[in-house]
């Protein structure tokens, strides 16, 4: 007869403050594993340094990148070396580009919204909860907050 495995209780770990929470988060939704292809390195390169370029169309792309695939292979080929799809992954650096915006910046998030390329306000406050739990003013209230309670000046 075969061993059954045995039940491992899972493990509750108390985060200190909003800072570990944002650092779990980021760290499991955009790591990526060192050793990718070398053309999904260069769309992944590609899509950090134009976080804000989203919605363009990978054909054109990989012919600017000097890739000689389609878009269709170029998405297969990123699924599998990273784990995470590319629409995904683009969608996931915008939205840190986000919080790094409202980290630094007063702006409204509205305006963040329209530069980030989203159709609506609406919609990029519901992608942004989805993904962390939290509203765009949530998550800047928390962190002002945080800096305050810290004794950390924030600009006007």
């Amino acid at each position: 007869m075969q061993a059954l495995p045995i039940y491992e209780r899972p493990t509750i770990e108390v985060l200190k403050g909003v800072d570990a929470y944002f650092e779990r988060i980021f760290q499991r939704k955009l790591d990526v594993p060192a050793a990718i292809d070398w053309r999904a390195s260069k769309i992944k390169e590609y899509i950090d340094t134009h976080p804000l370029l989203g919605g363009q169309n990978l054909n054109v792309v990989c012919k600017q990148l000097g890739l000689s695939m389609s878009g269709r292979q170029a998405r297969r080929l990123f699924k599998v070396s990273t784990g995470v799809g590319i629409r995904d992954y683009a969608k996931n650096r915008r939205l840190s580009v986000a919080v790094e915006q409202l980290e630094a910046t007063n702006v409204p998030v509205k305006a963040i919204a329209a530069d980030l390329g989203y159709q609506s306000a609406r919609q990029f406050r519901r992608r942004f909860k989805e993904y962390f739990g939290l509203s765009p003013l949530d998550f800047r209230k928390a962190r002002w907050n945080r800096d305050l309670g810290t004794g950390h000046e924030r600009s006007p």
